[in-house]
């Protein structure tokens, strides 16, 4: 797989598109990587306060209409404590006037207490002891009760209180004539006892409440179709809900209200509602008869983190577009003078030159910033270019002169034929005629010239060398009329070794020319020569007149520095083309004044 993504990088064709390509994978990977992770701990994070708020919340709307309920019973207490109303419901009336001022002193008491409720629209007061005609009073007319009930309807009510519990709730009105009411209102009913003596019940107090006014403190939430609030009985029947639109299924709502007889308080469960997943939370009301639910849908709880999400990822594709453009500009800058490198090098060396000689104009001058690396690559490369075009013109002049040497020597390789045959006609000649001194001069001056030619190679054996010599002094002999005599003494051993040609003759020429000069008697010129350990040692020696020690003094180091002033041409020839096999190799004089001179010879042993 590495090997794969490997050649799928390697197969984008430009620096261009790699760098891109490099570029984004080092954008992209971790974007996405912190993306992810900063949306899931910020989804996490942002879903668990947001549950914590809504939970808060259905709190607090908790506390409230409990505190609200709480002094509502109070209330009911306050009235039920009041003088007034415990003589006047222990009391039996006499007469419909002494009713009537009943009427109105439980409507003063009622008023009193709840003036500061305005929730409360309607009171209605049964006395069990009022007889049939004085058991009702109703402070004022209400709508919602339909008017008094009837006397059996208040008896049934009563008892039901009485068996049941001393406080009952209910979402519509307990008499029959109540019924088909709108539903915008709350019943309330109480049962009343002394409260001395015995405790016996003395009838019951229901209260009409309107929802809207009791639950008005639960409008500071902000519901909606995602957000809702119910206050359920222990049937699961709705009491109130926000928005008042609101629907859910009937089943669902029987099923927490059967819940919360287990587990009054529910901090948090997630279930389907209406098709959504939901977070529900609940807990008692009134003391454990209705339940305070507070749905909210996973959407909302969970906003935040969309919109951190939206944002983190409108982030990413502008980090992404801006890192693509960065790197497309950043890489041009690289492909810019790669390109001009690169056209620079698509032209031929030889253009500049070529252009030159037809007159013509040459390739644009390219300008590269020296404080970038590709911009140094490229100035070297012009260097390199110019040095190249230097190196093509000189080579073009070598290759003019090596044409020019090979028709030279084409036209030297006709001479030296006609040279051998004009030599052997004239040997043949002076042996017709009984001159064998001159046949055997004439066969040594062509033998000399024919090994100083040695058809063009530059190594001879060390035999062909002695012989070339050989060959030399037996015409000089001739031409000085034996004024001196040759010894040679080169062992037998090393003469397979070969050694550049014309090392020998230098050396001999000088000792007759400068060593042998001004002699009257007869001189002696020797060649010796030896193996010293890797090296051919060769001396040539003469009993000449010597050299003077500053004389000496000035050979020695015009051959160690160069110089051609204290030698002749010959001498430092020889020792240069010595010393291209190592500075060990070379020349060394020694002379005595009035004794002797010789010249030593140091040159590697080579078997080709």
């Amino acid at each position: 797989m590495g090997g794969r993504g490997r050649q799928k990088f390697t197969g984008i064709p430009t620096i261009r598109g790699k760098f891109i390509v490099l570029t984004l994978v080092l954008t992209v990977i971790p974007m996405v990587v912190l993306t992810f992770t900063f949306y899931r701990i910020a989804a996490h994070s942002l879903g668990e306060k947001s549950e914590t708020l809504a939970m808060q919340s259905r709190q607090m709307s908790e506390n409230y209409v409990n505190a609200t309920l709480s002094d509502l019973n109070d209330l009911t207490n306050a009235i039920l404590g009041n003088p007034d109303v415990q003589a006047t419901l222990e009391n039996k009336p006499e007469d419909d006037y002494e009713y009537l001022r009943n009427d109105e002193t439980l409507s003063m008491v009622v008023r009193a207490q709840t003036q500061t409720k305005p929730y409360i629209t309607s009171f209605l007061m049964y006395a069990a002891n009022g007889g049939s005609k004085h058991s009702l009073y109703q402070g004022n007319v209400s709508v919602r009760f339909g008017g008094l009930p009837t006397l059996e309807e208040a008896r049934v009510y009563y008892h039901r209180l009485l068996a049941e519990q001393p406080m009952m709730w209910m979402a519509h009105s307990p008499f029959e004539s109540g019924r088909g009411m709108a539903n915008d209102r709350l019943y309330v009913g109480k049962l009343l006892r002394k409260t001395t003596g015995d405790y016996a019940p003395l009838g019951f107090l229901l209260l009409e409440i309107d929802k809207a006014s009791l639950f008005r403190g639960l409008a500071f939430h902000e519901t909606d179709g995602n957000t809702q609030m119910w206050v359920l009985d222990q049937k699961g029947e709705p009491v109130y809900r926000l928005p008042e639109q609101a629907v859910a299924d009937k089943s669902l709502l029987r099923q927490i209200a059967k819940s919360a007889v287990d587990k009054p308080m529910l901090t948090k469960d997630w279930r389907i509602w209406n098709g959504r997943q939901t977070m529900i939370s609940y807990g008692p009301l009134n003391e454990g008869q209705w339940t305070l639910l507070q749905k909210v849908d996973q959407s909302v709880l969970f906003e935040d983190a969309r919109q951190i999400g939206a944002w983190t990822i409108w982030t990413f594709l502008i980090a992404l577009v801006s890192g693509w453009m960065l790197s497309y500009r950043l890489s041009d800058t690289i492909r810019r003078p790669l390109l001009q490198l690169s056209r620079l090098m698509a032209v031929d060396g030889s253009t500049s030159a070529t252009s030159s000689a037809k007159g013509s104009e040459g390739p644009p001058p390219v300008i590269f910033n020296p404080k970038d690396e590709v911009g140094q690559i490229g100035e070297r490369f012009l260097h390199m270019m110019q040095k190249n075009h230097e190196l093509y013109g000189q080579v073009y002049e070598a290759l003019l002169s090596r044409k020019q040497a090979e028709f030279r020597a084409l036209q030297a390789q006709i001479n030296p034929h006609f040279l051998y045959n004009t030599l052997e006609s004239l040997k043949g000649m002076a042996l017709a005629n009984g001159q064998r001194d001159m046949a055997e001069v004439i066969g040594a001056f062509g033998k000399c010239f024919r090994i100083s030619l040695s058809y063009g190679l530059e190594q001879i054996s060390l035999g062909q060398e002695v012989e070339h010599v050989s060959a030399y002094v037996k015409v000089q002999q001739f031409r000085f009329r034996d004024s001196f005599e040759w010894i040679c003494e080169v062992e037998e051993d090393i003469c397979g070794f070969y050694v550049p040609k014309l090392i020998l003759q230098p050396l001999v020429e000088n000792a007759i020319y400068h060593g042998l000069k001004g002699r009257t008697d007869r001189g002696y010129i020797m060649l010796s020569g030896t193996k010293e350990g890797d090296a051919l040692r060769l001396t040539v020696s003469d009993d000449g007149g010597g050299i003077g020690a500053e004389r000496l003094d000035d050979i020695r180091k015009s051959l160690d520095a160069g110089r051609e002033s204290a030698i002749g041409f010959g001498l430092r020839n020889v020792h240069e083309r010595l010393r291209h096999y190592g500075p060990q190799y070379g020349l060394s004089v020694t002379s005595e004044p009035g004794a002797y001179t010789s010249v030593t010879l140091l040159a590697p042993i080579r078997n080709e």
